[in-house]
């Protein structure tokens, strides 16, 4: 039998579970890291860096197009700040930039969000797909195990979703939190993607396309409709198809007559 999650957790009727990244940090993560008990009991405790992200739907308590789970990091290295983002048969590569996650009324961050994307196979020839995680931690909780242990954080916070199959409610939520976002920042955190950018993959040029050359057209902006006039006299067969012709037209159709054209400029 497929076992339902959400009619375990018996949610009430028209129930929707859509919360803002600080929700998230404020009444879920921060709490579970406290020891507490969240709102309502509706995210997973999984080991998420054991799987592939396509396994883990099926574990989750709650979500058609969204995920959420919570789960410990562990270090790269023993001596290292660095987490381990191997994960089933492939690993997480961390992309663009930190977002801090700061409490209404609060001066200082409570959280960090960082953006990963799954690729299959081993670094660094793995293979791009459309799995996107954003990953929630707390700022005072990363780095704080002592002796030998290989664990970097007891929990974190991850959303988990197929880009192909999340679109409209990502856009939804990207338009609310472009309104109310601080700038994003760069964290010391060593696993932040920050090879440079090209011209032909940058955040500002997506699809790779060369950037045009600049046309200097500042000869249009000074033509006026007498210096048009002067010019067609010299040519008596290029008379205007219809005397009544507004001066948007009669200006239009002179740039294009065939006498007037080798006079013009190039560009």
């Amino acid at each position: 039998m497929t076992r339902d999650a959400e009619a375990e957790i018996n949610l009430p009727p028209g129930f929707r579970f859509h919360p803002t990244d600080e929700e998230l940090v404020v009444h879920y993560l921060s709490c579970k890291a406290a020891k507490g008990k969240p709102p309502v009991s509706i995210i997973a405790e999984v080991e998420l860096y054991n799987y592939d992200p396509w396994e883990l739907p099926e574990k989750a308590l709650f979500g058609k197009r969204e995920w959420y789970f919570f789960t410990a990091r562990n270090r790269k290295y023993p001596n290292g700040s660095r987490p381990n983002r191997a994960a089933g048969n492939g690993y997480w590569k961390a992309t663009g930039a930190d977002k801090p996650i700061t409490p209404a009324g609060s001066s200082k961050p409570l959280g960090i969000k960082k953006a990963l994307v799954f690729y299959s196979g081993k670094a660094p020839k793995g293979v791009k797909s459309d799995w996107i995680m954003h990953e929630y931690r707390l700022v005072e909780a990363t780095g704080k195990k002592g002796g030998c242990s290989m664990r970097l954080d007891d929990w974190v916070l991850c959303r988990l979703y197929h880009k192909k199959n999340n679109k409209a409610p990502m856009l939804r939520q990207d338009e609310t939190a472009e309104r109310t976002a601080p700038a994003r920042v760069r964290t010391l955190e060593s696993d932040v993607d920050d090879e440079p950018c090209s011209s032909h993959d940058s955040p500002c040029n997506p699809h790779g396309f060369a950037e045009a050359t600049k046309v200097n057209d500042d000869w249009f902006v000074d033509l006026n409709i007498d210096d048009l006039q002067t010019a067609l006299t010299a040519f008596p067969e290029a008379a205007p198809p219809h005397e009544d012709m507004s001066c948007q037209d009669y200006f239009m159709w002179g740039l294009t007559s065939p006498y007037l054209r080798p006079n013009l400029p190039t560009f």
